[in-house]
């Protein structure tokens, strides 16, 4: 793990995620906007993405896929941790039937949740977290999950 990620600032930045059932679905909200066919895996083809605040579902999944995100800068760096905090990944989506060949298109999703609820999304914090994105969507490749 050769990148220069600045773990310290993309964990502040979690921190600001003011995550809530009213935020929790925030990602999936984005998510299906910007990829409709991801919503399938979600069984949320046929829903409007403002109807998701009303899925306890959708709060539950959303909470938890937000924290695997958060997770991800405090792990980075222990080969251990790193590889824990992608299995919750690797599970979650197995859980939906999601390939984790699919997870390079969840950056922009995240980021724009981010700016909505976490204060706002700098240039630097966007390129960390692009950087950590990308480099965990190659450690789940280097690990022959997808």
């Amino acid at each position: 793990m050769a990148k220069m990620i600045n773990t310290e600032l993309l964990q502040d930045h979690a921190r600001q995620y003011k995550l809530s059932k009213a935020t929790a679905v925030e990602y999936h909200k984005q998510l299906f906007q910007l990829h409709p066919e991801l919503a399938e895996p979600y069984n949320a083809e046929d829903l409007d993405p403002e109807s998701l605040q009303r899925s306890q579902k959708f709060i539950i999944q959303g909470m938890s896929e937000l924290q695997n995100f958060f997770a991800l800068p405090t792990a980075f760096g222990d080969d251990r941790k790193w590889r824990n905090a992608l299995v919750a990944f690797k599970e979650q989506y197995g859980d939906i039937g999601l390939s984790l060949e699919e997870f390079h298109k969840v950056t922009g999703a995240f980021l724009a949740a981010m700016n909505k609820n976490a204060g706002g999304v700098s240039n630097e914090q966007k390129k960390n977290w692009e950087e950590l994105l990308t480099v965990a969507y190659e450690s789940m490749k280097k690990y022959g999950w997808f």
